[in-house]
């Protein structure tokens, strides 16, 4: 679905103020429990400032993995029903449009014969009883279609809805592992500001620690974090 479902900008709000990433409920709680990993953070972005790319570190997740693929896909088959529905619902109302145009025309015609004495009274009185059963029957079939459209068109929402909320679930799931991800990251305060890559123009590629986040990320959903 274009770029993946969740690799949208909404993920850029997630680092707006990333300087103090450090919340008052978790400060100093825990580092990383491989200290070979904190090192690895002061060898490869020795700088005040880091930045890491929040759309790589999502896609490539155990939370993505376990939780974003199957909502993704769940996603693509409603969007692929849903299109399918409604090219459905304008097909239908297009048969039953060029049907009612045709019975306008013929009523015209009808009515134009009779005026210039080209059909008889009792021919013409049954030839618009035809038409007043064709019209009848487009009418029931479009109040039908109207019914539909709307009953599946509710069902279709509610659905979409419900898709919505999960997708958001998960972005807050992840925004609250990469906060505690950066909290452990960042306890001792070693950077003062860590930015989203899509706010940065330009960088030395050493300043990102997305891959050290990803991996305490990873770390994190797998010991029940969110649990």
């Amino acid at each position: 679905m274009k770029k993946s479902l969740f690799f949208i900008s909404a993920l850029a709000m997630l680092m707006a103020s990333c300087g103090g990433a450090t919340s008052n409920d978790t400060k100093g709680e825990a580092t990383l429990s491989d200290s070979t990993e904190v090192r690895t953070v002061e060898c490869v972005a020795s700088g005040d400032v880091v930045y890491i790319d929040l759309d790589y570190i999502m896609a490539q997740s155990k939370l993505f993995a376990a939780e974003g693929k199957a909502l993704e896909a769940k996603m693509q088959d409603f969007q692929t029903r849903a299109t399918a529905a409604q090219e459905g619902w304008a097909k239908k109302e297009q048969s039953l449009a060029s049907e009612y145009n045709k019975l306008q025309a013929d009523a015209e015609k009808l009515q134009q014969d009779y005026a210039k004495g080209l059909i008889t009274s009792l021919n013409a009185q049954q030839k618009q009883e035809e038409l007043q059963k064709k019209g009848e029957s487009i009418q029931t079939r479009m109040t039908a279609l109207q019914t539909t459209v709307q009953t599946e068109g509710q069902a279709l929402q509610k659905e979409e809805q419900a898709l919505g909320e999960e997708q958001m679930v998960l972005m807050n799931r992840f925004q609250e592992l990469t906060r505690k991800a950066l909290d452990e990251i960042n306890a001792d305060k070693r950077y003062k500001m860590i930015l989203n890559a899509v706010s940065v123009v330009d960088a030395d590629p050493s300043l990102n620690i997305s891959d050290v986040v990803l991996k305490s990320v990873d770390e994190l959903y797998e010991a029940g974090a969110l649990e």
